[in-house]
């Protein structure tokens, strides 16, 4: 247990608070002293570990809470997560990836980590365990496995640390703010799972308390099924009746135990009952064997379906043979006992506050209450009061606004409802008088409600009082003891459903919470991948918007400011397709017609978020003066909006606009957060995009001042073309050259530099000049050229690896007598050329075979092939992005621009390469293009 006794319990030196600030945390190097100079330990209070026992005391089934350990270690990356109850020791009630034994282990408080968040009272986070003083010493980090930590403390509803929610890793872990914050959420939603098991255990304690007092009332439980006939009786109705032992009943079983001249009564009763949906009372004599007969007393209830009608009738029964003239003071007792199971099953299935009040009235008209209200205690401390429906009618009925969720009543003594649930004492008031005299602010209830005597219980739970029951009557009333009682009873109910209420509430609240914030970082995430998925700055703008859409907002835009201050739209987005068309169309209007009072002015001036929770006319008249715009903008009915600055390195690059329309409230601060951050991510990906941009358009001008005309020819025409890789791919090292040599023989030269970026540019740069300076001095044939330009690379050190072809146009006299012209060349790894015969064929001019590539031996022996040209003839020279694609390899390549080409000898050479670069050519293409076409004119 060392090691892993104090697993998820490490704690750190710095933490991190809610805005993602860096804080030390708070630990004194000795405790403060208490008021006779001794130490005081804040985790020996002895009401703390009450409070920590009961929880332990009452702790049910731990599934849920280790699904919470579970999303915890998760939900920030760590192996390892534990819940721990600090009584008198440390004990472990739950985890995630802890060795068997751990659960429900239990080590002493200073061997256990989690005493730093408990001591403190807040999160601690521990990076790495092993270089802080404060744990480097503790065995879990000297000889076990933990090397960070991340724990919060458990605070109980009343306010004590009972426990701790901790995470740990066996590697350093750097925690972020959103990880603290994901753990301190789940720690509530901890707290809320022991507080509900403490409140259930103490409901089952108080039904067991139920079913003793039925016991000790010799009653008897029965159920009717109104659907099938079915009859369940429990051992002690039965014997009331003189049924069967066992053995299954219907409703005509039962009928037959009951005395001939009484059933008429029971049949109608029962009739009436299932006719109004209300309550069953019979008072028959039960046939019992041997001839005696019982006096039996049955009350009941018709259980509705929303769907079927009434499905059920429950009650009980009991004997009231003896003394008949005692049997109304006996019936009024066993009448109570049954009003009050009932007002226990019916608080069972109560879902909100609001109807506590009614069930409370129903479970207090046994004693002839008219009216009542329930008050309790919100998690934030305020006291709210729930009036019952007939209350609450009587007082809307003479003009009093009451608010849906109820009355905020401040804590102090001139009501009874506060007095009692500050003080936590019962007020009996059995006149109108008293009642007056006692809090004075009662005359306005005496005049509009009637009251004429009143009693005011408090809820109390595990000692807490948490709120008060207020009843009211309209004619004097002196409750006596085995009155209050019942009430007692009633409120303690109440009480304990209350506590539920209020935990199913935080529980619920948790869990939105904690599913709000991972949309969120999922949100973040999506941003985060859309804009890294490209550089283009249009295509990344309107992905963003249309992500944000529904998330943050029912539509949303970008603006962004030109180079001279004026804004332009980039990008919108609505959630409703039909309206997303108009409001691309309107936004430049608006963008135009806005003032200086706008969300997005504003947000370009000071770079910080501007929110308006509230968009009114007046407000829309300052931002948008035009009225035919504002008009047209007043048909989206925007209600409210955030508008957050695209931001990088200090600058505002633009602004990111979400707003709400109907129906939907404004944005929270958690929302306001997260467009803030989608908007900084933004801002980062629109500032490397601009550069991207910047930076090739630069080089891709650089490659294309280095890519001169070609020269004009006798004989011959020659067309270039030089076409970049798509946006998002670096610039290439592809290029052409033709010129013509001193002896007038035309040289043509096409080659690629291996690479994609800037140095495959330059490279190209000096390979091109080399390659033209020595087949102009040599003027040697395409083969010795390529030999000395491979010397060349090996003696100047150029490090590259280059695919090239020269050729020659040449013409002796006998040739031009016989109108031929000799294309001489030699190929250094590049793709075979193309001949355009002009008779319209298409072939390649592959002689093998192709020499080595430049830059790897230049020693290879380099030869020369040749082919004679006539007029028409048309030869391709072209780099591999021409034909290679991921889609198809060389060969595919090479097969489809020879199909393209073919029959076009009587295009026109310009047209031909630019029909060849459209067929060929794809738009999002990795690598560039460079093409050179020579044609014999004659």
């Amino acid at each position: 247990m060392s090691a892993w006794g104090d697993a998820g319990l490490t704690g750190p030196a710095p933490s991190l608070d809610r805005g993602g600030q860096s804080v030390q945390d708070v630990w004194p190097s000795s405790p403060a002293g208490d008021v006779d100079g001794a130490p005081s330990d804040p985790l020996a209070d002895p009401q703390r570990i009450s409070a920590s026992r009961r929880l332990l005391t009452d702790l049910g089934p731990v599934d849920s809470l280790d699904r919470v350990a579970r999303l915890a270690a998760r939900a920030v990356g760590a192996p390892w997560a534990q819940i721990g109850l600090l009584t008198d020791a440390h004990v472990v009630i739950a985890g995630h990836g802890l060795p068997a034994g751990i659960v429900g282990s239990a080590t002493p408080w200073e061997s256990s980590l989690s005493v730093l968040p408990a001591r403190s009272g807040r999160t601690v986070a521990v990076p790495s365990t092993t270089r802080d003083p404060r744990t480097a010493g503790r065995d879990s980090v000297r000889n076990g496995p933990v090397a960070a930590y991340l724990g919060t403390p458990l605070t109980s509803s009343d306010g004590y640390v009972v426990g701790v929610l901790g995470v740990t890793s066996g590697v350093p872990h750097g925690w972020s703010p959103q990880d603290v914050e994901v753990v301190e959420e789940l720690g509530a939603s901890v707290v809320t799972e022991l507080e509900l098991a403490a409140a259930n255990a103490a409901l089952g304690r108080s039904l067991t308390r139920l079913d003793m007092a039925l016991r000790a009332g010799d009653v008897g439980a029965w159920d009717v099924d109104l659907l099938t006939g079915g009859v369940t009786a429990d051992d002690r109705c039965r014997m009331l009746l003189g049924l069967p032992a066992e053995g299954d009943l219907d409703r005509a079983a039962v009928l037959a135990t009951v005395h001939p001249d009484d059933r008429p009564g029971v049949r109608q009763a029962l009739a009436a009952a299932v006719a109004g949906g209300g309550d069953y009372r019979t008072e028959a004599r039960s046939l019992c064997p041997g001839g005696r007969v019982r006096w039996v007393a049955s009350r009941g209830r018709v259980v509705m379906d929303p769907d079927q009608g009434p499905v059920r009738v429950v009650g009980t029964v009991s004997d009231v043979t003896d003394a008949r003239e005692l049997a109304a003071a006996r019936m009024a007792g066993l009448q109570r006992t049954a009003h009050i199971a009932e007002v226990a099953g019916s608080l069972a299935g109560v879902v909100t506050v609001a109807e506590l009040s009614d069930v409370a009235l129903r479970g207090a008209r046994v004693l002839g209450a008219t009216s009542g209200a329930v008050a309790g205690r919100d998690p934030d401390g305020r006291l709210r009061l729930h009036l019952s429906s007939q209350l609450h009618d009587r007082v809307v009925r003479h003009g009093v606004e009451l608010a849906r969720d109820g009355l905020v009543l401040e804590l102090d003594d001139r009501m009874p409802a506060q007095y009692t649930a500050r003080t936590g004492e019962t007020v009996l008031l059995p006149t109108a008088e008293a009642a007056v005299a006692r809090f004075p602010g009662l005359v306005q209830a005496v005049e509009l409600a009637g009251v004429q005597a009143l009693a005011s219980l408090p809820l109390r739970v595990e000692g807490r009082t948490v709120g008060s029951l207020t009843l009211t009557w309209a004619e004097e009333r002196s409750l006596h003891a085995d009155d209050v009682a019942l009430l007692e009873v009633l409120a303690a109910q109440l009480a304990l459903t209350w506590s539920r209420l209020q935990a199913d509430a935080a529980r619920e609240a948790a869990v939105q919470e904690t599913t709000a914030t991972a949309e969120r970082l999922r949100l973040l995430a999506d941003v985060g991948r859309v804009l890294s998925g490209t550089l283009d700055i249009a295509e990344q703008l309107n992905e963003l918007t249309r992500l944000v859409v529904p998330a943050l907002g029912d539509w949303s835009w970008v603006v962004l400011p030109d180079a001279s201050g004026r804004l332009r739209e980039v990008a919108s987005a609505h959630r409703d397709p039909g309206w997303a068309a108009e409001l691309r169309a309107l936004l430049p209007r608006l963008v135009s017609a806005a003032s200086g009072h706008t969300g997005t002015r504003t947000v370009l001036t000071t770079g910080r978020p501007f929110v308006r929770s509230q968009i009114t006319g007046e407000d829309l008249a300052r931002a948008v003066p035009d009225p035919v715009a504002r008009a047209a903008f007043d048909r989206f009915r925007p209600s409210s909006s955030v508008t957050v600055p695209l931001l990088a390195r200090g600058q505002v690059l633009g602004a990111l606009a979400l707003f709400a329309g109907p129906g939907r409230p404004p944005h929270t601060a958690e929302e306001v957060e997260a467009a803030a951050e989608i908007g900084r991510r933004a801002g980062i990906a629109l500032h490397h995009a601009r550069l991207f941009d910047q930076q090739r358009q630069l080089t891709e001008a650089l490659q294309r001042s280095m890519l001169t005309a070609p020269p004009e020819v006798d004989g011959a025409s020659i067309e270039v073309r030089y076409v970049p890789a798509a946006s998002g791919a670096e610039i290439g090292g592809d290029w052409y050259d033709a010129f013509v040599q001193p002896g007038g023989a035309t040289s043509l030269a096409i080659g690629d530099v291996a690479g994609h970026d800037n140095r495959a540019a330059a490279a190209m740069g000096q390979v091109r000049s080399l390659l033209r300076g020595i087949a102009y001095c040599s003027d040697s044939s395409p083969a010795r050229v390529l030999t000395g330009l491979d010397a060349a690379m090996h003696g100047l050190a150029l490090p590259v690896l280059v695919t090239a072809l020269v050729a020659r146009l040449e013409q002796v006299e006998q040739d031009r007598v016989q109108g031929i012209t000799r294309l001489r060349w030699s190929n250094a790894g590049h793709p075979a050329p193309v001949l355009l015969t002009a008779d319209g064929t298409a072939r390649l001019l592959d002689l093998p075979p192709v020499t080595l590539l430049l830059g790897v031996d230049p020693s290879v022996p380099r030869r020369d092939d040749v082919v004679a040209l006539r007029a028409g003839d048309t030869v391709l020279l072209y780099t591999d992005g021409l034909i290679e694609r991921r889609d198809r390899d060389l060969d595919a390549g090479t097969a489809e621009l020879l199909r393209v080409l073919a029959g076009m000898s009587e295009v026109p050479l310009a047209q031909l390469c630019d029909r060849v670069l459209e067929r060929m050519f794809l738009p999002d293409a990795e690598d560039d293009v460079a093409l050179l076409a020579v044609r014999i004119t004659g």
